[in-house]
């Protein structure tokens, strides 16, 4: 009897953050994934720092130079980003839990260790309410450098699902070709893309078409399901980034989306959505990918292993490096004791060489 690949549908959000407020972004956050659910999907995506929005807004809608006052925007910033795990990702475990669904939401993650580090991460919790790991971007893009820390390869992984591997990237990471080749080679078969608003005026026509080109590009090029959800820039966004109302005027209001869910052709399954909040669904069937792998498996027979390879430090990298054990107390007396067995053994050897007798 041959194997049977059941149809599931996934889903995209598209929505706005309530700028910069955690508890109310998760607020919106949980009605979604209720609403996803209830449409009958099984793997949700959300927005690229959704959780408690991205700051790049903030910095391009002022006509003023905001260098001098982000410190005290960055203060307010950290207080509504979010820990893993913390009371914040259990509100959003219990409603994947609830939705009986695997979601995969953007937010600014707080280091645990050092209060003042942030990551542009993605969280990955399954249908049963468990964090299954966080994905940190790899490369913050433009002004993001100016508030996140880059992530290392420890935090780039495939997960495992009954439907299927499912990945997950942000942003410009979609541009990067060797990031895009590792989840490909890890094996991905549905991967969430993430993307902040790019509302019109803000951003040109053109940085909205990249985003289709280059999901509908990734999803063609590894013969995958790309769940592509991306943000929308709604007037309380506008209102609190802005500080005058000829900046407020030169946003357009629910605008910056894109959102779309796109099949192993490349061809859209759902969408795109230009504007406004909302919920795209489609069912998919991860057999509908196997005709296109017969053309071009590029982590397959579609390649040459002989000739390309690609290598990936898989480590997390730390402050601190091979230090001794702070218990030590540094003591090196076992170490000094053998160094002076070895000076020992070698004088006694230098000794017999010297009293041999000439021949």
């Amino acid at each position: 009897m041959a194997d049977i690949y059941p149809r599931f549908t996934v889903a995209a959000v598209q929505a706005a953050s309530v700028f910069f407020d955690r508890d109310k972004t998760i607020d919106k956050a949980v009605r979604f994934i209720e609403e996803a659910a209830d449409r009958g999907a099984v793997i949700i995506g959300l927005p690229e720092t959704f959780i408690p929005g991205e700051p790049n807004l903030w910095y391009l809608a002022k006509k003023a130079n905001p260098l001098p006052r982000q410190g005290q925007m960055f203060k307010e910033y950290v207080k509504n980003t979010v820990k893993v795990p913390s009371p914040a990702t259990d509100r959003l475990c219990a409603a994947a839990k609830k939705a009986h669904a695997y979601v995969v939401i953007g937010m600014a993650e707080r280091d645990e260790l050092y209060p003042g580090t942030l990551y542009l991460s993605q969280l990955f919790i399954s249908d049963t309410g468990e964090i299954m790991g966080v994905h940190r971007k790899l490369v913050s893009t433009f002004v993001e450098k100016f508030v996140f820390t880059p992530g290392d390869g420890s935090y780039l992984n495939v997960y495992d699902t009954p439907y299927g591997k499912l990945s997950a990237m942000n942003c410009g990471e979609h541009a990067h070709s060797l990031f895009k080749y590792a989840v490909l080679a890890m094996g991905t078969q549905v991967h969430v893309a993430a993307w902040s608003a790019f509302p019109a005026n803000i951003y040109q026509q053109s940085q909205r078409n990249s985003v289709d080109f280059r999901v509908r590009q990734f999803a063609h090029e590894g013969k995958i399901f790309v769940i592509n959800s991306c943000g929308v820039c709604d007037k309380q966004n506008i209102d609190f980034c802005c500080d005058t109302e000829e900046e407020k005027e030169n946003i357009v209001e629910n605008s910056g989306g894109g959102s779309s869910i796109i099949a192993p052709s490349g061809d859209y399954l759902a969408g795109p959505m230009p504007d406004g909040e909302g919920v795209l669904t489609a069912e998919i069937c991860l057999d509908d990918s196997f005709p296109g792998k017969q053309l071009h498996n590029v982590v397959g027979h579609y390649t040459r292993w002989d000739i390309f390879t690609l290598n990936a430090n898989r480590g997390r990298y730390s402050p601190f490096g091979n230090l001794p054990p702070a218990s030590s107390g540094n003591d090196f007396s076992a170490e000094l004791q053998g160094v002076r067995e070895e000076i020992s053994q070698l004088g006694e050897r230098l000794g017999g060489i010297v009293q041999q007798p000439e021949s």
